[in-house]
């Protein structure tokens, strides 16, 4: 089985400051594997000015984790609901409203 797009969205977004942002959230569905225990491959990025505000994605061999302030940090979720609700909040303390 080849991975299979579940889920793609993408937003342009405003900070009060006017500067403008771009989401973008894409789900696939993979074989389950010990790269991809659930069966899920994502990939939410946050982007201001051609810059990476906020990032998190679970691309092999790292696994899940997140990119922001220039760092990449290990990240743990329990469930698809709980990384787009991670995500939504990271953005939010960026200063921009989904």
């Amino acid at each position: 089985m080849k991975a299979r797009l579940v889920f793609h969205e993408k937003r342009l977004l405003l900070s009060e400051a006017g500067a403008v942002g771009i989401a973008e959230i894409k789900v696939w569905e993979v074989p389950r594997s010990a790269h991809y225990l659930n069966g899920r491959k994502f990939s939410l990025f946050f982007v201001v000015g051609g810059e990476v505000v906020v990032g998190i994605d679970n691309h092999k061999p790292k696994g899940p984790h997140l990119h922001i302030g220039g760092q990449e940090l290990p990240f743990r979720h329990e469930s698809d609901e709980q990384l787009l609700d991670d995500f939504w909040m990271l953005i939010r303390k960026a200063g921009f409203e989904p």
